[in-house]
């Protein structure tokens, strides 16, 4: 142990009435099973944004207490306890939080106490600034072609195809060979994704665009739609795609309720369904779990050419709401990360 990092006081963000405040917190004693981070590198994530505006989770199962903020993240290890040994000290781990756990802490914090069997450790050459972000973006690629390939889809249809995620799916469904159609709203995101190498780019603000989407959607057999926008445009896509056709819905940055044509639903059977990341966790059995976290894990730690992600700009703890905000605005430049040791 560190004795300069055992005095150190902790601080971390608080929501009081839904708005972040940095606080001053007491530390907890490690409990047995647990070893201390140095919380060093947390994305700012589209869902970080939708909790931290009261949008995101399942009202009933969020625990009645005062709630932190920060979802997943990477540190180094300052501390064991003594049932966990300390061979982990000063190992770089990756970690999550689930927000509808009774033990939910928020990650945008300096320290944090975790469960040994619950982070993610990484060989000694890996950085924290290179292995935070190995559960939402990594998990939800694979996620979507998992079931794109279970469910029968020869094809898949992704929106908001430039952010960070989008460009991950890009990389990895190339590298498996499995086609995808981007959406993207401007020319600059596409000419991004084609630099990638993404093969089939489609435009939204283009005048052809409906059409376009139609021809792909049918050559390719692409009836999976994975839609981070919800709104209109669920609907509008879902229509130009082939009878039976689903939309999985992961985000709503449109703000807005999914709309569709009741004619697409009853007379050719399209549907809209749900991807939730946190369903995986709780259905995916112990083998695949450990298969695709070494799929990740591995690429990662070689350089990230399929799961690394690119780090835009960089905030402490007490700018929060100035991340989220540069967030908003620049999600197809890179990530946004909160450091709590700045």
């Amino acid at each position: 142990r560190n004795p300069m990092e055992s005095n150190l006081s902790n601080q971390a963000i608080i929501l009081e009435d839904g708005k972040p405040v940095l606080k001053d917190i007491e530390d907890t004693p490690l409990a047995e099973g647990e070893i201390r981070i140095r919380v060093e590198a947390s994305p700012m994530n589209p869902s970080d944004q939708l909790w931290l505006a009261g949008l995101y989770g399942i009202k009933e199962l969020i625990p009645k207490k005062t709630l932190g903020a920060g979802f997943e993240g990477s540190g180094v290890v300052t501390e064991a306890h003594e049932s966990v040994g300390a061979d982990i000290v000063g190992k770089t781990v990756a970690f999550f939080e689930d927000c509808h756990n009774q033990g939910f802490q928020g990650l945008w914090r300096k320290y944090i106490n975790k469960k040994a069997s619950d982070v993610i450790q990484f060989p000694e050459h890996v950085k924290p600034d290179e292995a935070f972000a190995v559960f939402v973006n990594p998990l939800t690629a694979v996620y979507m072609i998992n079931i794109a390939k279970k469910n029968g889809h020869k094809a898949l249809i992704h929106g908001a195809a430039s952010s960070a995620l989008g460009k991950m799916l890009v990389r990895y469904a190339k590298n498996i060979d499995f086609p995808v159609i981007n959406i993207v709203r401007r020319q600059e995101q596409a000419d991004s994704l084609k630099e990638l190498g993404a093969e089939h780019i489609l435009d939204s603000s283009s005048d052809t665009f409906d059409d376009d989407l139609a021809e792909l959607s049918k050559e390719l057999g692409a009836t999976a739609y994975f839609d981070p926008i919800a709104g209109a445009f669920c609907g509008r896509v879902l229509a130009k795609m082939p009878a039976k056709s689903t939309a999985h819905v992961y985000g709503a940055l449109s703000g807005e309720a999914v709309s569709l044509n009741p004619i697409d639903i009853i007379f050719y059977q399209k549907s809209v369904t749900y991807l939730y990341l946190l369903t995986w966790f709780q259905e995916a059995s112990k083998e695949e779990q450990d298969e695709v976290f070494g799929e990740v894990i591995k690429d990662l730690s070689t350089g990230g050419k399929i799961f690394g992600t690119k780090i835009y700009k960089t905030f402490s703890l007490d700018k929060v709401v100035e991340a989220c905000e540069e967030a908003a605005k620049t999600a197809s430049l890179g990530k946004v990360i909160i450091n709590p040791q700045l």
